[in-house]
């Protein structure tokens, strides 16, 4: 199997981003099969997005046997708070297990501690990870890594496992190679030294504030980060008004074009509810390998291209902007 550059986040499966029916789930995911996407990216801590992203998968198992696609998911988180944490090696094991039956499957791709950040050091490489690695002999678990949002947090915990001969499969980094944030790309080489085979980076749309629909509640960012977005979302709407609606255009089409176009990254994982969502990512993607604009591509559409450049200016103050995780209230 030839593993997609494109891997579906199934967080929004957990009805975070609004409803998300059965239904509606099963028909994503055969889109997304259908669309030559093959990594699915889930976790127990989004709800049941795992029973209903297995659900689907046993439902289209004739169609696209288990050995089509890929599965990710996560362990150690199981709840917003602290106290929600567990990355005991009895915890480690039974969410392996529980992960499994929920998936319907025997083995698991990849399993990632989750949201390393808010756990100990020490409990991540002294605890957590060995058993994993212990998992993976077994032939539960076929890659072993972690995920979080504050890279140097994942480049130490890298650096150790690989200087005690024991590199990180893989490392997820989510929101933070987007309009408004930049800092993965100065990661990937330091994570790469560190002897990690596979880079994810997640969220292109920056869990919602780049949709230009109205950004979640929950929302971490800053107010002036919001701010911007919809000053640059604004913009976007004016653009689209003064060529009569007649433009296919929006704020997450552009930073989807910028964030996939990436190529230093293995994946990208983005999350659609819906099928229009997965055809509209996958066509970003190529939009976004045609356009390169992260590494200096232009639109061919002068127009387009002044307005693309207008919203970096309004968002270049916050492209080292990160927010406190864990957040002070957690």
């Amino acid at each position: 199997m030839i593993q997609s550059k494109i891997g579906l986040g199934c967080g929004v499966f957990s009805g975070a981003y609004g409803p998300a029916p059965q239904e509606a789930v099963e028909d994503t995911v055969r889109t997304a099969l259908s669309g030559g996407i093959t990594l699915f990216d889930t976790s127990p801590y989004y709800n049941d997005s795992e029973i209903k992203l297995g659900a689907a998968l046993l439902a289209l198992r004739t169609e696209f046997p288990r050995s089509t696609y890929k599965i990710c998911t996560k362990l150690g988180r199981y709840g917003l708070h602290k106290a929600n944490f567990d990355y005991s090696a009895e915890r480690v094991a039974a969410s392996v297990h529980k992960s499994m039956q929920r998936l319907h499957v025997d083995y698991l791709d990849i399993v990632l501690c989750h949201d390393v950040e808010f756990v100990d050091f020490d409990q991540v490489v002294d605890v957590a990870l060995p058993k994993m690695f212990e998992l993976k002999q077994q032939g539960l678990v076929r890659q072993v890594g972690i995920s979080g949002y504050p890279l140097d947090v994942l480049l130490r915990i890298a650096q150790t496992q690989n200087q005690r001969g024991c590199p990180l499969d893989v490392c997820l980094s989510y929101c933070n190679f987007n309009l408004h944030c930049q800092l993965l790309s100065t990661y990937i080489p330091l994570l790469r030294d560190a002897g990690v085979k596979t880079i994810i980076s997640a969220s292109p749309l920056s869990m919602g504030l780049l949709s230009q629909d109205t950004t979640p509640e929950w929302h971490p960012a800053s107010p002036e980060l919001k701010a911007a977005v919809s000053q640059c979302a604004e913009l976007v709407n004016t653009y689209t008004e003064q060529n009569g609606g007649n433009v296919e255009i929006s704020l997450a089409k552009i930073a989807e074009s910028f964030a996939f176009s990436l190529a230093e990254a293995d994946i990208h994982l983005v999350g659609a509810k819906n099928s229009n969502e997965v055809t509209c990512a996958l066509e970003a993607f190529l939009r976004a390998q045609k356009l390169q604009l992260a590494s200096g591509g232009k639109y061919d559409d002068a127009d387009l291209q002044q307005l693309y450049k207008k919203i970096q200016q309004i968002l270049e103050p916050f492209s080292k902007y990160t927010w406190p995780s864990p957040p002070a209230d957690v």
